[in-house]
């Protein structure tokens, strides 16, 4: 019975896992709390505010979802008291800090019994109030320093049931996490043994050391294997619970009378249970990787740490250590043997992953073979045959060096027992025997002989028939070996040679397509010029197309009445009358006599703001001396009949073709000549040798508009 009680105390039913990091504070929140007595209630008011959430809200800095940032609660004398004993066992350095506040409490049972009875007002008026709630406030803002802010808003402030829960741990990642802490205190004494090593001088302290390196090397192993199969058990599970539904689903196929839809579920199911079964078993496989490579690297820690310990002993010291290093020796060549075949185990896997994927494409290549697919989709579905045929070159180049690195661990574990072996064979042959006393020679002789050959026969023959067994599969390998050098010297060679290949097709591909090419660049390069031209012409004809409805053009025709001049301006001065900035005409001349405007066919794109221009050039110059100069203008005005009447001297058809020739040319230099300069253009064109008549004549005859700026 008592038996049964102990085991009931040392149980662990119904106790909880708590968080280790649980009150660790990740941000620093200011608080402030706000102390009060409450009269009707005859309890302390409460409240606290997080300062920080609060400058942060105005600031617009804290999102919907934030934390709490208030509290507040009543809290009487006695619970005040028992929080106060709750914060001493967190920090004992409160327990001087608690205000007396034993007035406030009730002091007689009377209070208890007549609940009517209350304090007389002049006492509630004489009692300090104040002085207690600061030195509370005061209180609770060490309590919050020594203690945390968790531990005191939650004292305080009690939460929910459901935020309760935010305090326990996952048993499940509580355990993981125990087995993964031993691991590590494992690893790091089993670390601290190997530096230890340099401060050992003599011998005997040295095999101390080793002898405690061995037993943490078997701690390590023990809490390595403990907490590898905690990781292998789930997988271990799904893999037995999948290979089990498979065979049923596989009985109720072969056994049962199904139909086709009800098969063809059947199927699937047996499909995805064949999946998790695969993931489950590579899941395994790679946490036994993992495993064996934990060990494998501490006994090389541990090999290496000898070696260089026997380069500082001589070989009669160092004799009682030989057996240790070839015991090392040889676990450290099985662990890495059995970490290579594992590794091995792990790109068989990923390299059949790889052929089942190429298999995939392939056959669904085939299924639509007879469908039409554009170039996109075969381009890009060879780039992925040939990622996927990279990868398996390079999971195979793997395969062949873990393959390489298991034959050298079956090596070394060989020459470990040869080495043993040639040991003990020489420690039998340097064995010092003592006889017996005897009178002669000869038979001393014949019972050295004889003991020889009993010795031999036993023993030393059984040591060289296992030697010669062991060098046979040294050799054995040493083929092996040859065999998966030349395989992975083919395959390299098979892949640089489809490499090649393939560079050559592409070079014979652009040599033989070389003048398509060029010829395609060529219709393109004419196709970009091409749409160059015409969005420049479209963009010239929009231009002209956008002036003409802004400026047409006047052509009016304009005399010398309507411009008046002072009489004493000469003959040399009436040129500057061809250029009119007025559109108006005189009123003296009829509009019968104007001649029909004629517009420019190309006009040019002008700025805004711009008054039309007339400009009557000149004909050549007569063959007859021109006639005297004309009164001045105020003196005589011409109407337009008097000065078609005027005898002027008749034009040639090759003076008017001359004519027209020199005023287009007119035209187009005009126009590029900056408007300031137009006057001193026309003046140093001869305008000033020309008389009235002929220019009146020329007038009549030619005249041209074009637009000049201000």
């Amino acid at each position: 019975m008592d038996s049964v009680e102990l085991d009931r105390l040392d149980s662990l039913e119904g106790w909880v896992a708590i968080k280790s990091d649980i009150f660790e504070e990740e941000e620093t929140f200011k608080l402030g709390f706000i102390v009060q007595w409450n009269v009707i209630e005859s309890k302390f008011a409460v409240t606290c505010h997080n300062r920080t959430l609060q400058r942060q809200k105005r600031k617009a800095e804290v999102s919907v979802g934030d934390p709490q940032m208030s509290w507040a609660g009543l809290f009487s004398v006695s619970d005040l008291k028992h929080i106060h004993q709750q914060f001493t066992c967190v920090a004992d350095v409160l327990g001087g800090c608690f205000p007396d506040i034993s007035d406030f409490e009730e002091s007689n049972i009377w209070d208890l019994l007549f609940l009517n009875r209350r304090s007389c007002p002049e006492d509630d008026s004489e009692r300090d109030f104040d002085a207690p709630c600061r030195k509370l406030e005061k209180y609770f803002s060490t309590a919050i320093d020594l203690c945390g802010r968790k531990i005191v808003l939650e004292t305080l402030f009690t939460q929910d049931e459901r935020d309760v829960e935010e305090y326990f741990e996952n048993l499940q990642e509580f355990k993981k996490t125990t087995m993964q802490e031993e691991m590590s205190r494992a690893k790091s004494h089993l670390r601290q043994l190997l530096q230890s090593h340099r401060s050992a001088d003599r011998m005997v302290a040295l095999l101390r050391i080793y002898e405690a390196e061995d037993e943490a090397y078997q701690d390590l192993v023990a809490v390595a294997t403990i907490f590898f199969q905690y990781l292998l058990q789930p997988f271990r599970d799904m893999r037995e619970l999948a290979c089990l539904y498979k065979i049923e689903i596989l009985k109720s196929l072969e056994f049962e009378d199904l139909g086709p839809k009800r098969i063809a579920a059947l199927e699937k199911e047996a499909e995805e249970w064949r999946m998790k079964a695969e993931d489950a078993a590579a899941s395994i496989q790679d946490i036994t990787v993992t495993y064996f490579a934990q060990t494998s690297k501490a006994l090389a820690g541990m090999l290496k740490q000898m070696e260089e310990d026997k380069r500082r002993f001589g070989p009669a010291a160092w004799a009682s250590a030989a057996p240790r290093l070839e015991k090392l020796r040889f676990l450290f060549a099985k662990e890495t043997l059995q970490h290579m075949r594992a590794t091995e185990m792990c790109l068989s896997r990923k390299k059949d992953t790889i052929k089942e994927r190429l298999e995939n494409l392939l056959r669904r290549d085939q299924n639509q073979r007879a469908d039409s697919r554009s170039a996109f989709g075969d381009g890009q579905q060879q780039d992925t045959v040939d990622q996927l045929e990279l990868q398996f070159y390079e999971t195979q180049l793997e395969l062949y060096d873990a393959k390489f690195e298991i034959l050298k661990n079956e090596e070394q574990l060989l020459v470990a027992q040869i080495e043993t072996l040639r040991r003990q064979v020489k420690e039998l042959k340097e064995e010092v025997v003592y006889y017996d006393v005897c009178e002669d020679q000869e038979e001393l002789q014949s019972m050295i002989h004889t003991d020889l050959q009993q010795a031999d026969c036993p023993l030393t023959s059984q040591l060289r028939r296992r030697l010669q067994s062991l060098e046979s599969k040294r050799g054995s390998i040493c083929s092996r070996r040859a065999y998966l050098r030349n395989k992975k010297d083919q395959c390299i060679e098979a892949h640089e040679q489809k490499q090649l290949a393939g560079k050559q097709s592409s070079m014979l591909f652009s040599q033989h397509h070389q003048v398509h090419l060029k010829r395609e660049k060529r219709k393109e390069e004419e196709q970009k010029r091409k749409q160059w031209v015409d969005q420049e012409r479209e963009r010239t004809l929009s231009r002209l197309r956008s002036f003409r409805e802004r400026r047409q053009g006047q052509y009016i025709l304009k005399t010398p009445q309507s411009r008046k001049c002072p009489s004493e301006v000469s003959c040399v001065s009436q040129p500057m009358s061809i250029i009119s900035l007025s559109p108006s005409t005189s009123p003296e001349v009829p509009p019968s006599i104007r001649p029909a405007p004629r517009r420019n066919k190309t006009p040019k794109q002008q700025q805004p703001k711009d008054i039309p221009v007339q400009i009557y050039s000149a004909p050549p110059p007569p063959s007859v001396p021109p006639p005297p100069p004309p009164p001045p203008l105020h003196t005589q005005a011409y109407s337009a009949d008097q000065n078609l009447c005027c005898g002027l001297p008749s034009f040639s058809l090759c003076h008017a073709a001359a004519l027209s020739s020199s005023l287009q040319s007119l035209e187009c230099l005009i126009s590029e000549i900056h408007p300031p300069c137009i006057k001193e253009r026309m003046l140093g064109r001869g305008y000033e040798a020309m008389g009235m008549p002929q220019l009146l004549e020329h007038q009549q005859q030619t005249h041209i508009q074009l637009p000049i700026y201000r």
